[in-house]
């Protein structure tokens, strides 16, 4: 763990204890006890948009149980996947992108509760449990076993206005979660429970091997081949540290995604520098829209 890991873990245990994060209802402020999940009352648990059904097999969004967008290959694939092929494997998402999130991916980039992120990196790690079991359990399914989780990185620029990175604190609790849920299973084991004694590894999470080198413009009023060119050449790999990627399997992080732009600019550096395979974890992503004729 380096130096900028250790106080950023300092600086989140002094902020929690100073100004606790779950007094009020993260979206209503509403006064909440601490039993409450991710710092949630119980009607804006209820109010969020889950992802509970299905998914498209390819990006992870949510597709209604109407939806048949069926590929050659018999996958069930969104609109924009049926027409587009990624650069990452598979991803997956916790909750569809709509007004409530809206409000709260405002706060966490524009009002300065990064301590939200961290509470969305909680959901991130409930959404993946049962996978990451599996996965660990020797399973072949879907999930590989993840060497290295990587966030989505933000330009210099918003980072200095923002004071954080988004994504970076949404891995990073998602990380810490992953490994305490390893200890667990240890503890187990020491304890004489064989059938955890194999449940053992836990990805590292990676903050600076993958760098933004430019700043992009907004890219939410951009059609998907604008938002591609726009992101060209925005990402790389630190020459640096380009060994501990390699022949790797990748979990990328990030807050919303779309149509996959930023997933694939970051998906094809990491591909191009050596990585194996990557797959994408975002906490939002938007609707099954029809593509314009």
């Amino acid at each position: 763990m380096g130096i900028r890991d250790v106080m950023a873990r300092i600086f989140d245990e002094i902020s929690e204890a100073v100004f606790p994060s779950n007094i009020y209802c993260i979206m209503c402020g509403s006064l909440i006890d601490r039993s409450r999940i991710y710092a949630l009352c119980d009607q804006c648990v209820r109010e969020m948009h889950w992802i509970t059904g299905g998914t498209c097999d390819c990006c992870g969004k949510a597709l209604p149980d109407t939806y048949r967008g069926i590929s050659s290959d018999g996958r069930r694939l969104c609109y924009d996947c049926m027409i587009r092929n990624h650069y990452f494997i598979k991803g997956w998402s916790c909750l569809s992108y709509g007004l409530h999130e809206r409000e709260l991916m405002m706060d966490i980039k524009y009002n300065g509760k990064g301590y939200i992120a961290r509470m969305m990196g909680d959901v991130m790690f409930d959404r993946m449990e049962t996978l990451i079991d599996a996965a660990q359990e020797g399973d072949d399914g879907s999930f590989p076993r993840i060497d290295v989780v990587i966030p989505v990185p933000v330009s210099r620029k918003r980072m200095v206005r923002r004071g954080y990175n988004q994504s970076e604190l949404m891995a990073r609790q998602f990380v810490r979660r992953w490994r305490q849920h390893v200890q667990h299973h240890l503890h187990g084991a020491v304890a004489g429970n064989a059938s955890d004694r194999s449940y053992c590894f836990c990805p590292k999470l990676e903050s600076h091997i993958l760098v933004r080198r430019k700043a992009t413009v907004m890219l939410r009023s951009l059609n998907p081949e604008e938002r591609r060119l726009a992101l060209h050449g925005a990402f790389a790999v630190n020459p640096a540290l380009r060994s501990r990627i390699e022949d790797k399997n990748i979990l990328l992080i990030d807050d919303i995604y779309t149509t996959g732009a930023t997933a694939d600019a970051c998906s094809k550096v990491l591909l191009e520098e050596g990585a194996e395979s990557v797959y994408l974890l975002t906490l939002a992503s938007g609707g099954n829209r029809r593509p314009r004729e």
